[in-house]
């Protein structure tokens, strides 16, 4: 079957959806003409940044403007209540998260659009401390560094789109493996980062943070952008927002490219389709669909002596017969309840089906004549619900904010390893060939309560996970399966306190405040590696946190103090496929940020995160983590005035700038630093708009990944233990041109 052909019917599915949302409720006027309100009462949610309304719907000529970062500014007045006999109306605005910690921050649309954004890789790129690596081909998930961890595969950063779970549990590639290819950069209005663990929301994989993408489109109306670029970059997305709600909408891309050396090409095809609507009496509903589907190549690595010998180039690819081929579909369907008195109620259930098929080869010959080559496949299917309640009460005459939370998942996951030789393809031996079903149950509350000036926080989260293993390449066992495989299961809980401490240095929305906050963050286990009856050794993370911030309308600042403790930390040395056990762990650092839009159309966000890494029984620096990272995301966009191009004409620049310092490699070695500069100019007259997007535009010759291990690629040269250095290479500049039509 066509790859394509679930896309194609997932977006005549998704038209549907969206003409049913676009259709006028009974609430609305026989007209159909939205009413024009100038003040909303809203109360923000803390983990979705929407607020529920009862007051008229905004006018669509009346674009939700970029919410300004100061979380307590005063509401704005009360509109007089309506009208008995008026008609009803209910619609989603949206509201700033409210901090409750020192590093908390959202980013916005106009500062995703400060900078090229081609991919939602890219998009991560902004966020504070933050390093996203795509070093196996544009199909594999990114690796992930963030405050002194080397996170891997998502192992250590918790992601969520629009409500869907990201990370994948017990992943054949790498625990918590989170692929966010399937995201359209275009559809995403704002990133929700909480760095550490100090929320009681935050869930599995929460370890270095949480990073929740809000979706929707700017723009009402049809929009369709075209690209081409160097080396065969062919890009198209559709967009279409039926109404005034940023959040109905329906966007679908479709993208390929040969890549800028050999083994690098890839096709995908994505998806995404999101609507809600009122019911009436206060009943909201929200349904979020989406399938992707992509095949991508894969170079691997370079051995550094090869580079030098002359025996390779910088973009060359060791191995052939490396990538692979990764589909996902996903549902969620949400509904909020009417209030009752000053409680909201928002459940949600979803589900997601996800398969990975992987080749890769990252020491060649060594283990073996016939290559080391590994290929993987992860077939997973995720259920799951979640319920969250918030509501003020009165505790000894105080009132408190009380957030609560239930919720349940399960994944059953097939998965194989099997050794391929690298003369023909073929398999010449079965590692893996496992299912299991992991099911994690979960309920949090966190309470907050101001006493003037100060704020208390506290909170705790449950988790108890069960999970259940069919090993069919273990150990024969009479007792089970007809004397092949073994079978097993194990069950765990896990506690964790959430705390903090707030303190207003001025009664002004704008004052400095001060934060202190602490937190019992998890990842939870490998399912293959769980015995008979074993407690599910959850691996647990103490999280502290002291700091700064100011919030203002132009400005907003930041500066963190941060440390973690982990117990029986471990990583995955993906090169060699082996887990490697450290013992205890420690990290701290400091991080700062700032946003600022001092003028109209002028946004900048700026950051820099310090930190340190090491096991504490040796004093030895963890590898592979990143010790400095800077990040400035600059924009513009306004009317430039020329009479040449006409009064209606806007014009975009915008710069994104990285550095990366040194990072610690296995053996003393370190890194090369990593300086980037991305860059883009559009223009837009009408209906009409035209983007030069370049990125690496000094054309750096930098290394995405640097790896110390043996190997042998020679299959006829004698085989050594000796580590070598190896790189994956980054891209040089590339430039691509787009043409936008908005409809």
């Amino acid at each position: 079957m066509c790859p394509y052909v679930p896309v194609l019917l997932a977006t005549a599915l998704s038209s549907c959806v969206l003409v049913l949302a676009a259709a006028p409720s009974p609430q609305e006027g026989t007209e159909g003409v939205p009413v024009r309100s100038e003040h909303v009462e809203a109360e923000a949610d803390p983990r979705t940044n929407r607020a529920e309304s009862t007051a008229p719907r905004v006018g669509q000529d009346q674009a939700p403007a970029p919410e300004p970062a100061n979380t307590n500014t005063p509401p704005p007045p009360t509109e007089p209540a309506p009208a008995e006999d008026a008609p009803e109306k209910a619609t989603v605005v949206r509201g700033a998260r409210p901090a409750q910690t020192a590093s908390e921050v959202t980013l916005g649309r106009d500062i995703l659009d400060a900078a090229p954004r081609r991919n939602a890789v890219d998009l991560l790129r902004a966020v504070p401390g933050l390093v996203a690596s795509q070093h196996s081909g544009e199909g594999k998930a990114q690796q992930l560094f963030l405050r002194g961890f080397d996170a891997l595969h998502g192992q250590d950063v918790e992601l969520d789109v629009g409500g869907l779970p990201v990370n994948e549990v017990s992943h054949i590639h790498a625990l918590g493996y989170a692929d966010i290819n399937f995201v359209i950069p275009e559809v995403v209005q704002s990133l929700e980062v909480t760095e550490g663990s100090y929320r009681a929301s935050q869930g599995d994989f929460a370890v270095a943070g949480t990073v929740r993408m809000e979706l929707g489109v700017a723009e009402p109306g049809v929009h369709l952008l075209g690209t081409v670029g160097q080396y065969g970059q062919r890009r198209l997305v559709a967009t279409v927002r039926p109404g005034e709600d940023a959040g109905t909408f329906a966007a679908v891309e479709l993208g390929e490219g040969r890549g800028f050396g050999a083994q690098r090409g890839y096709g995908r095809a994505s998806l995404l389709a999101q609507a809600t609507t009122s019911l009436g009496n206060g009943v909201t509903v929200r349904a979020l669909g989406g399938s992707y589907v992509t095949r991508f190549d894969s170079p691997g690595v370079v051995r550094e002596d090869d580079l030098l010998a002359g025996r390779e180039d910088f973009f060359s690819a060791a191995l052939g017969r490396q990538g692979g081929s990764v589909s996902r579909h996903q549902l969620l369907l949400g509904v909020e309840l009417p209030r009752t008195g000053n409680g909201r109620t928002k459940l949600e259930v979803f589900g997601v089906l996800s398969d990975l098929r992987l080749r890769n080869n990252f020491t060649g010959f060594r283990v073996d004549v016939r290559g080391d080559g590994l290929e993987q496949t992860n077939n997973g299917t995720t259920l799951g619900a979640r319920a969250e309640h918030r509501r003020s009460v009165n505790i000894l005459g105080r009132p408190v904010a009380l957030e609560l939370g239930l919720g349940a998942r399960s994944d059953s996951v097939e998965q194989t390893q099997r050794r391929y030789r690298e003369s023909d393809g073929t398999f010449f031996s079965d590692e893996i060939d496992a299912k299991f079903t992991q099911t994690d149950v979960w309920g949090w509350a966190e309470a907050r309560l101001p006493l003037g000036r100060w704020s208390f926080r506290l909170g705790g989260r449950a988790d108890a996970l069960g999970v259940e293993v069919f090993d069919a390449l273990a150990f024969r066992d009479p007792r089970h399966y007809d004397g092949q495989g073994y079978a097993r299961s194990a069950f765990g809980v896990h506690l964790g306190t959430k705390a903090g401490l707030e303190y207003a240095m001025g009664d002004t929305a704008d004052a400095w405040r001060l934060f202190a906050s602490y937190g019992d963050g998890f990842r939870s286990p490998q399912a293959r590696g769980l015995s008979e009856g074993e407690r599910a050794p959850f691996v647990s993370i103490r999280s502290a946190e002291v700091g700064s911030r100011k919030d203002g309308e132009r400005w907003a600042l930041q500066l963190s103090l941060f440390g973690s403790q982990v117990d029986n930390d471990f990583f995955f040395d993906h090169t060699v496929g082996t887990t490697v056990y450290t013992g205890e762990t420690l990290r701290s650092g400091v991080s700062a940020a700032l946003q600022a839009r001092p003028l109209p159309g002028l946004v900048a966000s700026v950051s820099a995160t310090l930190a340190h890494a090491y096991v504490r029984s040796s004093d030895t620096l963890l590898p592979y983590f990143a010790p400095f990272v800077a990040r400035a995301d600059v924009g513009w966009d306004g009317q430039p005035g020329w009479s040449w191009l006409g009064a209606s004409t806007t014009l975009s620049l915008g710069t994104g700038l990285t550095f990366i310092g040194p990072r610690p490699l296995p053996f003393d070695e370190r890194s090369a630093t990593v300086f980037l500069a991305d860059a883009h100019v559009a223009v837009r007259r009408g209906e009409l708009g035209l983007r030069l997007e370049v990125s690496n535009l000094l054309d750096a010759r930098w290394r995405d990944g640097e790896f110390v291990y043996s190997s042998r690629f020679d299959p006829s040269a004698p085989a050594s233990l000796v580590p070598a250095r190896h790189f994956t290479a980054g891209s040089p500049r590339m430039a691509s041109l787009s043409l936008e039509v908005h409809l």
